[in-house]
């Protein structure tokens, strides 16, 4: 689901409010029948959101005093049966709408009046969940109307409109945690509900219970008989024994609805429901399983993905899973959260028109790899309790998923065409790195929308058996992304039928749906013999082994984690660490003459541009409530207190009213910083760009700025994926020039602290930024990497063309030298490369057949961090397929003052030797392989 900002306040910013229902994004119709559309979730999941943003966050400071809106149920939040609890905001019901006449039909909650009843996805078929979601009165889309209800009192129902069916406890249950769903109007006492006035609760007749919005049961089914002598609370076992006995207990009956991403309770074993799907790409986030409410009110939200993958630095990567961990701890033991996160994302950026770029570290298999080795680690693991996950981190979208919709290509029915040779050295690379033990040991794989070669990746058991569990060793469960499972056969049209969809899926390694086509259609394949119920207790083992590893069935007062209190959210070390972040992750790109940095003394500053008051811009997508954002307009004017602020023009209307005003503020000022580029309305989950120009007008007013401005012009870029800057970067009169990404809570302050100079830029271009005609010349949907006909190459690895900036590039306020100082060997035979790269072989466990080490020197008269890029040069380089170049080590090198020198060593192993063939396979490359450093060449032969 995109996540799609659109509030702007140049002030600190405390409070998230729910936008107005006009901003509600139209979803599509999805379900089990053939023809529907994808399944859009609510915010935040993993390509597992639809077409359209389901969430949308607008911070602001208007209403902060009154209102904090962080309480609010999260859109998405599904609706169960709860003990009823006096005062409950989730449990008191607005029914005004429905009971007098002429009202709009809907159920609202009585404290939160923007957010109404709502059934899934416009859904009209038994067994539809009902959810909570803002009221969209506004749309008037016949086949929208699922907010509508009415309510008899004779019967005692609330029947929908849209289908005429009614409201129900699924399983006929009467136990807390009982899913609310629509069904055939039976008058049972299931579908029985009274008002209450009093209290304004609504009660099952059945079970006395109430209606509730998401409250959660605590987890505590060993903590009572006769659970406590069952196997699957004896923790002398292993996970996978415990959660066999735990399957071989559950009654069939209730097995189907454990399926969903929003499971169902199991009353029998004591077993609350549980919500898989909470988000964490880079702090906890909106999603269905996470609550935003005291005292959980906000989350340290760290930079964007794109930007810390230019920092280069794996020590912060580690600092920030750990940090994360912790709070999605703080979280989950206030009952606010779940424990199974859907991050991170993998893929890699190959196309600069994908809108989810921005949610990877970059174009780089090297890169990403490591990336997801230190990240996801940190997120898992930890010293303090070695038996058990931390939290659970789930590798999306496995694979080759980098495309939502672009040129009649929906990601739910594009079949991404993939060559073996790209598929080895590309694709895959971080997917091993992320979930093989001899990488990060992640718990969880999410399987995308798209096919790879005609078979959707959810049903594809070369991918989720073949691969990751037979061959890098998976331990954990896979889920598909949310509406993958019905993209099988209403999109894909895979299948044709419901009972195959379930057996297509189950039978290649997927163990849960996000979405409920299984938990609607798997007792019906069951009953046909399509799938057995050996398949079913396979995928169950799978799932509850997880929760097992997360301590869920093990006492409290034995899990460190269970500990971690809300006191551990945005501690003073954690907003440290996101400033850290945001500084680390600047590039700068040119800086003319010095320019950069500004005086502190600096007389006056021009602040232009629609990104200059940017807030939750800065989040970019994927991102929660964050507990405190400074634009960067309010940083620079902590520095500088003469500042002449004008907007000039918004990110993409033709508008050029404001130029004027930004030309008035120009010439009165020592310098102009102009702050723009795109956001999440140009770039974002479901929607990628056709153009990589600058949106709007914002070129136009660069150029005007550089013609009236008294002093230096500076631009500050921020976006995930790029815009062509080849006429700032070759305009004289732009003296210098950040790429900022998306750089979090602290962005405003890390933009404020580059441009005056309190830390030197260090950060490097994760991506290439191409001229804006790049796109003319390949289709998104040509997924090869390597040169062809049709495809002039991609990335720094394999497009041989003209570039505005360079993989790698980024300046500092110093001058650097580097050079090699030693080579461990001159040559290695070539069969010993190749008795390291056969078919059982990992890059992740490759030993190392020399080592070459650089030496570094500040030459400059500023103290200042160095990212280090190693890269290798092969013979034939660029020729038969083979890489221009490739990344082999990195490091980033803290404060390196003037006159003073470091080194930094680089193994290098038969796979950095070797170049991965046509089929697939690696194999070594005799001849000369030399390794580059900023222009310093060292080189290893392979000796045939």
């Amino acid at each position: 689901v995109r996540l799609s900002p659109s509030g702007r306040d140049g002030a600190h910013q405390r409070c998230a409010l729910h936008p107005a229902p006009s901003a509600r994004p139209a979803r599509r119709r999805s379900g089990s029948h053939a023809g529907a559309g994808c399944r859009p979730g609510p915010r935040g999941g993993g390509g597992h959101h639809m077409l359209r943003s389901l969430l949308l966050f607008v911070l602001g400071a208007v209403l902060c005093a009154t209102l904090s809106a962080g309480q609010e149920p999260s859109d998405g939040t599904y609706m169960q049966l709860f003990k009823c609890v006096a005062g409950s905001a989730r449990q008191q019901w607005d029914l005004s709408r429905v009971v007098n006449n002429g009202g709009d039909k809907t159920i609202r909650l009585k404290q939160y009046e923007d957010k109404c009843l709502d059934i899934s996805n416009y859904g009209t078929s038994n067994g539809a969940q009902i959810w909570l979601y803002g009221c969209h009165t506004d749309d008037k889309e016949p086949s929208h109307q699922n907010q509508e209800f009415t309510y008899n009192t004779a019967t005692k129902q609330f029947r929908s409109t849209l289908s005429g069916k009614c409201i129900d406890v699924q399983n006929n249950s009467t136990e807390a945690g009982s899913p609310i769903q629509i069904w055939d109007c039976s008058g049972s006492a299931n579908q029985q509900w009274v008002y209450n006035e009093a209290d304004s609760t609504i009660r099952g007749v059945a079970s006395g219970l109430c209606l509730d919005a998401g409250t959660n049961t605590p987890w505590t089914p060993c903590a009572t008989q006769p659970n406590q002598g069952y196997p699957f609370c004896n923790m002398a076992l292993t996970p996978q024994q415990r959660a066999a006995d735990l399957v071989s207990r559950i009654p069939v009956a209730n097995k189907w609805r454990l399926f969903g991403n929003s499971a169902g309770n199991i009353p029998s074993l004591q077993i609350p429901s549980y919500q898989w799907w909470s988000e964490a790409l880079h702090g906890v986030a909106g999603s269905p399983g996470v609550t935003w409410a005291a005292p959980t009110t906000c989350a340290t939200s760290f930079p964007q993905i794109c930007t810390t993958g230019a920092s280069f630095d794996t020590d912060l990567w580690e600092q920030i899973g750990q940090v994360i961990s912790t709070e999605a701890r703080a979280f989950s033991n206030a009952g606010h959260a779940g424990l199974t996160f859907w991050t991170p994302n993998l893929n890699i950026f190959r196309d600069p028109r994908w809108g989810r770029g921005q949610e990877t570290p970059g174009e780089d298999p090297y890169l990403t790899s490591q990336y997801v080795r230190h990240y996801v680690y940190n997120l898992q693991y930890s010293s303090e309790d070695p038996k058990r996950l931390k939290m659970s981190s789930c590798c999306k979208h496995y694979a080759a998923y980098s495309l939502e919709n672009w040129g009649g290509n929906d990601r739910c029915s594009f079949n991404a065409v993939v060559t073996q040779q790209d598929i080895a050295d590309t694709y895959f690379p971080a997917f091993e790195a992320c979930i093989s033990p001899a990488g990060a040991a992640a718990s969880g794989i999410m399987c995308s929308y798209n096919a790879v070669n005609g078979v959707p990746s959810c049903a594809n058991s070369f991918l989720l058996t073949d691969t990751a569990r037979n061959k890098w060793s998976f331990n954990g469960y896979i889920t598909g992304d949310c509406g993958a499972v019905s993209c099988v056969q209403n999109n894909h049209h895979y299948t044709n039928n419901s009972d195959d969809t379930c057996k297509a899926v189950l039978t290649a390694g997927l163990d849960i749906d996000c979405g409920d086509f299984l938990p609607n259609n798997l007792a019906a394949a069951v009953s046909h013999n399509a799938v057995s119920m050996a398949t079913v207790d396979h995928a169950l083992t799978n799932l509850y082994a997880v929760l097992i590893r997360l301590g869920l069935f093990d006492p409290e007062e034995v899990q460190p984690y269970r500990k971690i209190g809300p006191d551990q959210i945005n501690t003073p070390s954690a907003q440290a660490l996101a400033l850290r972040a945001a500084r680390e992750g600047l590039v700068l790109l040119k800086n003319e003459g010095s320019a950069l940095p500004l005086s502190k003394t600096l007389g006056s500053i021009a602040i232009i541009g629609p990104n200059a008051m940017a807030t939750t811009v800065m989040q970019g997508n994927y991102y929660g409530t964050a507990c405190s954002l400074t634009s960067p307009l309010v940083a620079i004017k902590n520095v500088i207190s003469n500042v002449n602020y004008a907007q000039g023009s918004t990110i993409q209307t033709l508008d050029q009213s404001g130029f004027e005003a930004a030309c008035t503020a120009a010439k009165s000022s020592s310098a102009t910083v102009f702050i723009g580029g795109i956001t999440n309305d140009i770039e974002a989950e479901g929607h990628d760009r056709d153009s990589i120009a600058w949106p709007g007008v914002q070129p136009q007013l660069i150029e005007r700025l550089t013609q009236c401005s008294k002093g230096p012009v500076i631009l500050v870029v921020m976006g995930g994926g790029t815009v062509d800057m080849t006429a700032q970067r070759d305009n004289a009169n732009v003296s210098a020039i950040i790429w900022a990404g998306y750089p979090g809570q602290a962005g405003g302050q890390a933009i404020a602290d580059v441009l005056f100079g309190t830390v030197s830029p260090a950060g490097r271009l994760a991506q290439t930024i191409y001229p804006a005609g790049y796109v003319n010349q390949v289709k998104m949907s040509d997924m090869g990497m390597r040169p062809s006909s049709a495809n002039p190459g991609r990335t720094y690895r394999f497009y041989p063309g003209p570039v505005v900036y360079p993989f790698g590039t980024g300046l500092s306020y110093t001058t650097f030298t580097y050079k090699w100082s030693n080579t461990s060997v001159s040559s290695i035979p070539a069969g010993l490369v190749h008795k390291h790269i056969g078919d059982e072989s990992s890059f992740l466990t490759s030993p190392a057949l020399a080592s070459v080490t650089a030496v570094v020197t500040n030459t400059g008269k500023v103290a200042s961090d160095c990212v280090v890029l190693a890269f290798a040069v092969g013979p034939d380089a660029g020729k038969n397929g083979n890489p221009i170049k490739s990344l082999f080590g990195f490091k980033r090198i803290f404060t390196l003052n003037p006159g003073q020198e470091a080194t930094v060593t680089f193994p290098v192993t038969s796979y950095d030797l070797s170049y991965v063939d046509n089929n697939g396979g690696r194999a070594s490359a005799p001849g000369d392989w030399h390794f580059e450093v900023e222009g310093a060449i060292t080189r290893i032969t392979l000796e045939a």
